[in-house]
C-alpha cells in the first residue's frame, strides 16, 4: 500500500503544530485569567475561548489524520469545518451577534441574530459528526465488517444530521411527532454503529493472529541434515580399515563408478551389507 506523500506528511505535521500552539496559548490565557477576577465577563470569554479551541482542535486533528490517505478529501473538509466552527464560536464569545439586525424585504420587521445562532448550532453538529466519521475511517480495518457496517453507519450519521438540521432550521418540524421518533431511532442506530463497527473490525483482526500462528506451528519441521553418532562411528571405522581419512572415504563412495547408484554404497556393519556377503545356496 502506498504511504502518504511528503507534502501530505508536512501538511499534517503543520496542522498538528498549529493545533498545539493555538490550544497552548488558549490554555495559558485561561490559567492567567483564573488567577484574577473569576466573575468578570472577560474571564468567561477567555475560559470559553480555551474550551472552544480545545474542542475544535480535537475535531481538526481527527480530520488531519486522514490527510495523505484514501479519504483525505474528507479529512480536509473536516479541518475546514473545525476552523469555521471555531471562528463562529469566537464571534459569539467576543462579539454581539444578537444585536445584529437586518430588514425583512416587504415588511417593517427585522431579523435578529437567530440566523447566526442557527448557523452556529448547525456548524457544531456537522463538525462533530464529521470528526467522528473521520475517526471511524481511520480506525476501521478493511474487512467484511467495514464493507458492510461502515456504509450503513455513515449513512445513518448523514440521515441523523439531516433530520436534526431540519428541526433547527424549520420551526414547524417540532410539531411532527413521527419526525421526533424517527430522529431518535436513527441516532440510536448510528451510535450503535459507531461503537460496534470499529470494535468488531479490531476484534476480527486480533482473532486472525492466533490462527496464523497455529497454522505456522502445524507446518512440518525440516529434517535434520546431520548424521547420527552411530553412522559417524561406522564411517570412521571404515576409513581406518582402508587406511584413509573419513573425508577421502566419502569422496570415494560418492565418485564410485560401480553399478550401484551414487550415495547408495553401504558401510561396514550395515545389515544389508552383511546379508549380501553370506553365500547363497
Amino acid at each position: 500500500m502506498r504511504g502518504p506523500s511528503h507534502f501530505a506528511r508536512v501538511l499534517r505535521r503543520t496542522i498538528a503544530i498549529v493545533i498545539v500552539v493555538a490550544f497552548g496559548l488558549a490554555a495559558v490565557g485561561g490559567i492567567i485569567v483564573m488567577l484574577g477576577d473569576v466573575e468578570s465577563e472577560a474571564t468567561f470569554q477567555v475560559i470559553g475561548t480555551t474550551a472552544v479551541t480545545g474542542v475544535c482542535s480535537v475535531a481538526a486533528f481527527c480530520g488531519a489524520t486522514l490527510i495523505g490517505r484514501r479519504a483525505q478529501w474528507f479529512g480536509s473538509v473536516t479541518v475546514l469545518l473545525a476552523v469555521l466552527t471555531l471562528a463562529l464560536s469566537l464571534l459569539f464569545l467576543w462579539g454581539d451577534p444578537y444585536g445584529w439586525t437586518a430588514p425583512v424585504p416587504g415588511s417593517g420587521g427585522t431579523i435578529v441574530g437567530d440566523v447566526a445562532d442557527q448557523l452556529l448550532v448547525s456548524c457544531i453538529l456537522v463538525t462533530a459528526v464529521a470528526s467522528v466519521s473521520a475517526l471511524i475511517l481511520l480506525l476501521v480495518q478493511r474487512s467484511w465488517v467495514m464493507q458492510v457496517g461502515l456504509p450503513i453507519t455513515l449513512g445513518l450519521l448523514v440521515l441523523g444530521t439531516a433530520l436534526v438540521l431540519i428541526t433547527i432550521w424549520v420551526e414547524a418540524a417540532w410539531e411532527y411527532d413521527w419526525l421526533t421518533r424517527l430522529n431518535g431511532i436513527v441516532w440510536i442506530l448510528a451510535a450503535l454503529g459507531v461503537v460496534v463497527v470499529p470494535l468488531s473490525s479490531l476484534l476480527l483482526k486480533a482473532g486472525a493472529k492466533p490462527a496464523a500462528v497455529s497454522a505456522a506451528a502445524t507446518e512440518p519441521e525440516p529434517a535434520d541434515p546431520t548424521l547420527s553418532p552411530s553412522t559417524l562411528d561406522r564411517l570412521e571405522a571404515a576409513a581406518r580399515a582402508e587406511g584413509i581419512t573419513a573425508d577421502e572415504l566419502v569422496d570415494r563412495l560418492l565418485t564410485d563408478d560401480s553399478p550401484s547408484a551414487p550415495g547408495t554404497a553401504s558401510l561396514p556393519g550395515d545389515p544389508a551389507t552383511e546379508q549380501d556377503t553370506h553365500p547363497r545356496h
